[in-house]
């Protein structure tokens, strides 16, 4: 597991509330972390490689599609997804 997403699931031990939880899910991919706070973009960036999530996937907070600068909130639910039919290669890049 990366130091990054290690820094990212890392639970806040001083609060059993478990303040700060956002969920976040990209394909099969699904974890749960002390992320409030954090921008949409500092979330892609930091779980891009462990999650493998596409640059061109859409951010969908709590099913809104949402700014990359928008703030998590603590209980929001943030999807990386990939709309229906753009699986695999784009046509544009084909020789």
């Amino acid at each position: 597991m990366s130091a990054q997403l290690k820094d990212l699931t890392r639970m806040n031990q001083a609060s059993p509330a478990r303040s700060g939880m956002v969920k976040v899910s990209y394909g099969v991919h699904n974890l749960e972390a002390a992320i409030a706070g954090k921008s949409v973009s500092e979330v892609r960036q930091s779980l891009k490689e462990p999650l493998n999530i596409d640059p061109r996937a859409l951010a969908l907070v709590n099913s809104r599609d949402v700014a990359a600068s928008y703030i998590l909130q603590q209980g929001d639910q943030l999807e990386f997804v990939r709309l229906a039919g753009e699986k695999g290669r784009d046509r544009r890049e084909r020789p």
